[in-house]
């Protein structure tokens, strides 16, 4: 009786932690719309539309070539296949605000005017290498998902199709594409409202282009609080919107949507399999990883002594890393703190709340981290709470799902019986956790961990919304970009955090059991 009662006060603490710290700052912006602060100049529309735009375009790119690839991932064998695997995973978790510098540098044309000539010139800033970046950073969400569907799809409905005659396309369009919708749709959503949120890569690339996440940021440093906060109520509400469409989507979306044409298709599986595969690894290669690398491949001579010493003695980027890895390590212990135990109460609907909580996790993951920070900006701003504190608290707030999502899901697939079979033999609640449920779901934190220390770690949009004077790495870097003056100290620092983002990936393969 006495554990049920102490459990009861761990689980209602956490959920006051969940509702005052991770889920009611962000929306508290909403009530802009009561307060009469709501109103859309005909430039902040004009943002929302471009956001709009770009983001649909880039999820139209992801969809075209996530769809192969993730079925030659989860279904071919072949050479390397982890590898590429692996660095599909890399714009995860390189920070934004490099991989905007090292997209910049690889689509600018700087490389190509050296080699090709001065009157060779790929992009300029603005409209299309917007989404050349977002596609870089949003590709991996559609991979990932249509993956996860197909890998959990059995395989016997596929092979009887096949031994009754039906070609590689007819069987992956009428069998396997049906089966894996939700994933499909949830990879879309997730790519649209990335797309949507992104804010300091999207500022280093945009020119005179500019999109809603990059107008709340501008607002809100003019001190146009009514202006960021009518964008950003736009983008929440964006937000929600979408997630009910792909809850309903998921259910009366229907697959395929045409006949099928058994000699066509079955032509086009046999004469051009090979350029499909081709194809699919020429736009992987040169539009998602060159963009991702190339700051390392262009920049590797700046890795000498001159430039470490460079770094060490440059104050403003050297507090950044600092700032950047403590708050990252604060928001990465108090998230794995709550996580476990929100975790239970979502996987094993405690309460009957498990799938309210869910959704309101979801609804944190999908709202854009500038209209977010702004939103928790406003909201401590009434208690006059420390920037710092603010900081850590955006920090959380935002990086909360990545630590509960990995976490629950792994909670999910214990077998309760093993559980129930230890309290059997006389084990405590805790004992019972410990030696049975932690092992079981100890390679989830792990993974859950890195996620969310990877994400603190990159953020820009969220921090540039909630602080002005205590500056991130990767703010640091956007404002050295965008005032002309990346030395090769910056870039050192690019390149250090991106191969300590590449370690992380390697670390979450590693934990997920991949080798």
């Amino acid at each position: 009786m006495a554990f049920g009662f102490s459990s009861k006060l761990l689980y209602g603490f956490v959920i006051l932690f969940f509702l005052f710290i991770v889920f009611f700052p962000p929306v508290y912006i909403l009530s802009y719309i009561f307060g009469g602060g709501f109103s859309l100049s005909s430039d902040s529309l004009g943002a929302v539309v471009n956001s709009f735009k770009i983001a649909l375009t880039v999820v139209a790119l992801d969809v075209l070539f996530a769809l192969p690839l993730s079925w030659i991932l989860a279904r071919k064998k072949f050479r390397h296949r982890l590898l590429v695997d692996t660095l599909v995973d890399m714009p995860l978790v390189v920070p934004t605000s490099i991989l905007g510098i090292s997209v910049y540098m690889f689509w600018g044309g700087e490389w190509a005017a050296s080699l090709f000539g001065p009157s060779v010139h790929l992009f300029s800033k603005g409209y299309w290498m917007i989404i050349l970046l977002h596609v870089v950073f949003t590709f991996p969400y559609l991979v990932r998902s249509i993956q996860a569907g197909l890998l959990q799809v059995s395989r016997i409905h596929e092979e009887a199709a096949r031994t009754l005659g039906a070609s590689a396309l007819t069987m992956y369009r009428t069998i396997s594409l049906p089966l894996v919708k939700k994933s499909v749709i949830s990879g879309c959503i997730l790519a649209f409202t990335r797309s949507l949120s992104e804010t300091g890569a999207t500022m280093m690339v945009a020119g005179v282009v500019k999109t809603a996440p990059v107008i709340v940021v501008e607002y809100k440093n003019a001190g146009s609080v009514s202006d960021a906060a009518a964008v950003s109520i736009v983008l929440i509400l964006a937000a929600a919107a979408l997630l009910v469409i792909a809850r309903f989507a998921s259910i009366k979306t229907r697959v395929p949507l045409f006949h099928v044409y058994p000699g066509t298709e079955k032509f086009l599986s046999a004469r051009f399999s090979g350029v499909r595969d081709a194809g699919v690894f020429f736009f992987v290669a040169g539009f998602i990883l060159l963009p991702t690398a190339f700051i390392v491949l262009a920049n590797i001579g700046v890795v000498n002594a001159s430039a470490f010493t460079a770094l060490i003695h440059n104050g403003l980027i050297l507090k950044g890393v600092v700032i950047s890895f403590f708050v990252a390590a604060i928001a990465t212990i108090v998230n794995l703190v709550f996580a476990i135990p929100m975790g239970v109460i979502i996987s094993k609907n405690k309460f009957r709340l498990g799938h309210v909580f869910d959704t309101l996790n979801d609804v944190i993951l999908l709202v854009p981290t500038s209209a977010l920070g702004l939103s928790l900006a406003l909201f401590w701003g009434n208690f006059e709470v420390n920037e710092l504190l603010v900081l850590v608290l955006a920090h959380i707030s935002f990086s909360f799902p990545f630590m509960v999502r990995p976490v629950s899901a792994a909670l999910t697939g214990v077998n309760e019986e093993l559980v129930e079979a230890a309290r059997t033999l006389g084990a405590t609640p805790y004992k019972s956790f410990k030696t049975i449920t932690f092992p079981l779901i100890k390679p989830a934190i792990i993974a859950g961990v890195i996620m969310t220390f990877m994400r603190s770690l990159s953020e820009t949009g969220a921090t540039m919304s909630v602080s002005r004077n205590i500056k991130t790495i990767t703010v640091v870097l956007v404002e050295l970009f965008e005032g002309g003056q990346v030395g090769e100290e910056a870039i050192l620092a690019c390149i250090l955090l991106f191969a300590l983002s590449f370690i992380f990936l390697v670390m979450i393969k590693r934990s997920h059991g991949e080798e």
